[in-house]
Formats: structure tokens, sequence, C-alpha cells
């Protein structure tokens, strides 16, 4: 027996990695290891995986609502904390959660070491809080892995070339851990979160929502991009490049349950995805997969100057690291929703480019958001947009502006009215035909 069989086994109630098994990145969200107990939940599930893995790595968020609690604690002590102690104060939230996680392990007799991201040769662009990856060396990650180590890597942060601290963004462990999976040529990604999986709608507001079992990368972006909010786009489009096996399943469940009714989703290519033809539907016909809602973003109208004007606005976007969803152009206006975390920056970007000439006048409305009904053949004819509005109409909420594509049509509806409108346009949809 080798040194590190025998260390891997003594005192430990789990047998060593499977050298036939797969190579397995995890990731666990914020709820997922919120507090002590479900850190060690998630320790006994990580001890039970690792049995059937030929290695394991493991990517954290920080508990629970910490990233929040660290934003206000700045807050309160800065008017307008500089971006980059920004980075290195977020970053110690996934910290916390990885050094009590291998913790736990440790107890379990489970050989584990924590690695923050540029430990783990997470290399990004220099941009503080929205940084980009660039690339993973993961030298350290494959030596424990090869020792037989579960390695628990800190998910959303990385380092820059400049050997400076930087944060992803919101939703960015998921990125890091569909990255690593690139990376390091792993076999799946498991995105363990505090639901079932992906559905039709957010299940825990709308009782109708339907369990999808696989999904096209194509769709799950488009989802993601609108409010799902189990997956980050960023993840699922690096997932889509690299050809990364993606599925999301609960954490939340027992482990006895986990080869019974809660399978999660599978992430898969279009070609892969099952697309069901329920009875009645023209096979030309647009198809629902599900319906979103994102009060974490708002509308921005602005008035151009001239028609070439929007391609300051999105450079000036791109430059900064902001998002743009679903944007209008019908000159001389222009639409889009952005995060609302970032509307401060907005304001001052586009202050200076009103300015600077690019446009005539902007307006901030924070109380209109994003409503998307998701699926496909959208562009085929009006007949998607038509029944949309008229069924918003019918309920009594009205409709600001509206863009479409080929898989989503996204209106902007009164924040007050979108659970109401998600509901109605769920059971529209998905619920009122038969499947």
């Amino acid at each position: 027996m080798s040194q590190v069989e025998s260390q891997d086994t003594q005192g430990s109630r789990y047998p060593a990695p499977s050298a036939s098994g797969p190579l397995v990145v995890q990731k666990y969200g914020g709820t997922s290891v919120g507090s002590p107990e479900r850190i060690l939940a998630v320790a006994q599930r990580i001890a039970h995986c690792r049995e059937q893995t030929r290695g394991l790595v493991v990517v954290v968020s920080a508990m629970g609502h910490t990233t929040d609690e660290l934003i206000d604690l700045a807050q309160k002590v800065s008017q307008n904390p500089p971006r980059r102690e920004m980075d290195m104060l977020l970053s110690t939230g996934e910290r916390i959660s990885m050094a009590l996680l291998s913790m736990a392990l440790s107890d379990l007799g489970v050989p584990a070491i924590s690695f923050t991201g540029s430990q783990s040769g997470i290399i990004t662009d220099g941009s503080h809080r929205r940084a980009r990856i660039k690339r993973i060396l993961g030298d350290r990650i494959r030596e424990a892995v090869e020792a037989g180590k579960v390695a628990i890597v800190a998910g959303f942060q990385g380092v820059s070339e400049q050997k400076e601290i930087t944060t992803l963004g919101r939703g960015g462990s998921d990125t890091t851990a569909v990255a690593l999976a690139a990376a390091l040529d792993a076999d799946v990604c498991e995105i363990y979160t505090d639901v079932d999986g992906v559905f039709s709608a957010d299940p825990r507001k709308v009782s109708g929502a339907k369990h999808l079992t696989s999904l096209s990368h194509d769709l799950m972006v488009e989802l993601a991009s609108r409010g799902a909010g189990v997956l980050h786009p960023r993840s699922v489009e690096v997932a889509k490049k690299y050809e990364v096996k993606l599925v999301v399943r609960n954490s939340l469940r027992a482990l006895d349950s986990l080869e019974s009714a809660a399978k999660g989703t599978e992430i898969v290519t279009r070609s892969e995805a099952q697309v069901p033809l329920r009875k009645g539907d023209s096979m030309e016909e647009f198809q629902v997969t599900g319906v979103t809602s994102d009060s974490g973003k708002f509308l921005i109208h602005a008035e151009l100057e001239r028609p070439g004007s929007s391609a300051a606005v999105w450079d000036s976007a791109a430059k900064a690291g902001l998002s743009v969803v679903a944007p209008l152009i019908a000159y001389p206006h222009l639409y889009f929703f952005a995060d609302r975390e970032s509307l401060g920056e907005w304001k001052k970007s586009l202050d200076r480019l009103v300015s600077e000439g690019f446009l005539k006048k902007f307006q901030l409305l924070d109380d209109q958001v994003p409503v998307s009904v998701v699926g496909d053949r959208f562009s085929q004819d009006g007949a998607a947009l038509a029944r949309i509005v008229e069924i918003l109409a019918q309920c009594g909420t009205s409709v600001t502006i509206a863009s479409g594509s080929a898989l989503a049509v996204t209106v902007a509806v009164p924040l007050s009215r979108i659970e109401d409108a998600v509901r109605e346009l769920h059971r529209q949809f998905l619920e009122s035909s038969a499947s």
C-alpha cells in the first residue's frame, strides 16, 4: 500500500477514489453551504461521491448572504469604495466556505485541500468586480487530485496578470466551475443548488412549473440571461464552447434520493435536446419552454443623437463590463435592460455620452423590469409577440416595450406586476395545453 493510500484510508469511513471512475467537478452555491449544518451535509455528500470518481474538484460560493453583507459593510465605511479594494473584500466570502468545507471533510477522514482562485491559477483580465477568465493553469489542483485529495476551490475569483485579486461578478462561481471542468478535461460538471434542476418557471412562485430533464445550451443561456437564476449565462456559454457536460442537481435532497426522482437537469447540445411534439401542435408553430422575470434588472431608454451613436453605448458597456439584455433600437430611441446594482455606473456612463454628443438624453426606468417567454421558432411570425401582449393586457398588465428573437420574447412590465404576469403567461402557454 502506498503512503497516499495509507493516509487516505486511516480513520476514514469512506473508500478511496475509483481508478476507473470519472473526473468530476462539483459546485455548491451559497444556500447549499449557508450554515455549519449544511456544510457538514455537503461534506458527507462529497465523501460518498468521491468513492465513485477517480478525482473530485469542488467549487464553493460564499455562505448564504455573505457577499451582500460584505457589500453593506463596505458602504458603511466608504461612500465610493475603490473597486480593487472591493475585490479584496468580496473574495474573502468564498475563502471562508472553502476552508470550513475542507475542515469538515478532514473530520470525516477524507483528505482535502482548499485553494483560492489565485492558488488555482485562474488567470483573469484586470476588470475589478466583473473580471473575465482568460485561462486556467490548475497545476496545484491536478497535483492534489493525483494525490487522492478532494480539491476545494473558492469560486467567483481569480488573479489578473498584474497579480491583482479579481472577482467575476454575480454568479461567478458557476463560471469558475465550468471553466475548471474545461481546463481539467473533466467528465462532468455538476452544479448543486436548492432546487431539483431547471424548471419552466420559478417553482417557488409558480405552482404549475414543470421540471425540465434536459435543455439545450442555447435555451439555457436565454433562460439564465433573462432571470432563471439556476445557472449564470456565462457558465453555459463556456460549457457550450468547450463541450462540457453540465448537470444541475439539488444539494438539499437526502443522499438516498439522488438516484430516484431528483435526477436534475442536463444541459446538452441542441441535437441532443429532446423536443417533444405535444398533441395538437403544429410542427412549425412557436413552442414555449419557460417563462422568467428578473427584478434585478431595470429598463434604460436613451435618445440617440445620430444613427451610429448606439455603438458608443455598447463600447462603453463593454469597457466597464456592464451587461445588456434585450436591446431594441427604433431610431432615435434605444431601449435595453441592465443590472440594477449597476444603476449608478450606467448613470455616470450615459451622462458622459450626453456630454460627448452621442446621446440627447436618457431615462433610468427602475420600475420597469423584464418578463420573458423563452422557447423556439418565435421569429417565424408575429403570433408569439401578439399573444404575449394580449395575455398581459387581459390580466391588467401594461407593456412598455417588446423585443424578440428566434428563442425569446422579452417585454417590460411594471415591477409590481411581474409575478402576476409570469403566472398568467405560464398558465396560458404551458399549463392550458395537454402535454
